[in-house]
């Protein structure tokens, strides 16, 4: 089975993406996910697009989350994509 892959785009000296780290690092070590963090101020076009507008939580370059993003609504959404990919 596939562990769905999260791609976190956060900035420096951010508190949301502090507690987003968080949170997606706990999913990651109960094996529910893996995850890389990218720094939107070294991509000009993650820049453009969503500015300010951080953390955001992608997988497959779908959101799933914006700004803020709790243990379980990730564990919620984890579950349902892993359960859509055995389908």
């Amino acid at each position: 089975m596939l562990r769905p892959h999260i791609q976190l785009l956060s900035r420096r000296n951010c508190c949301l993406c502090e507690d987003a780290k968080a949170v997606v690092s706990a999913a990651a070590e109960q094996g529910l996910c893996s995850w890389e963090t990218i720094d939107v101020d070294h991509d000009k076009a993650l820049l453009v697009r969503y500015g300010l507008d951080v953390p955001v939580l992608l997988v497959d370059d779908q959101e799933l989350f914006r700004h803020r993003v709790t243990e379980h609504a990730l564990q919620t959404s984890l579950a349902g994509l892993t359960a859509g990919a055995q389908s």
